[in-house]
């Protein structure tokens, strides 16, 4: 199978699906979303998200920041701003104004056919515990990485 990278403009398309109501599924490259999500590999499926409403909490907005679109774990609210941080990183916290958020990740889907639903209370509390172990995530990803998490 042929790869094809586009460039992150092309999920604009994307968006405008999701603000139209419409479910879908999208190829995620980087690995700011390791261990949850591997990108290059998994398939991820994302559901339109209403424009207000109190998102819960450690779910997986798909939003638009600094012109770009990303998947990013929702970890609470400062005033008007909900802040997001990709499992994979270190330290850089998005602070995103609540319209920018266009969908939420429903399911991700693995290239052995095995699928995680996203909103299961189990997948959230192991997103909970990610997130308290962040000052840890230094040793944890090297970690993971190497035993193929």
């Amino acid at each position: 199978m042929r790869k094809l990278v586009v460039p992150n403009s092309f999920l604009s398309e994307a968006a405008e699906a999701l603000r139209a109501g419409q479910t879908v599924k999208l190829h995620i490259d980087g690995q700011s979303m390791y261990p949850f999500i591997h990108g290059g590999k998994d398939l991820v499926e994302v559901v339109p998200c209403p424009p207000e409403g109190e998102l819960p909490l450690y779910c997986c907005p798909f939003y638009q920041w600094e012109g770009r679109y990303m998947i990013h774990r929702y970890i609470g609210r400062e005033g008007d701003e909900c802040l997001m941080l990709g499992d994979g990183n270190l330290v850089r916290i998005e602070r995103v104004k609540r319209g920018d958020i266009i969908g939420l990740l429903r399911t991700i889907y693995r290239p052995d056919g095995t699928e995680q639903v996203c909103t299961e209370a189990r997948w959230l509390r192991r997103a909970h515990w990610w997130v308290r172990l962040r000052s840890l995530r230094r040793f944890l990803l090297p970690l993971c990485r190497l035993l193929h998490i």
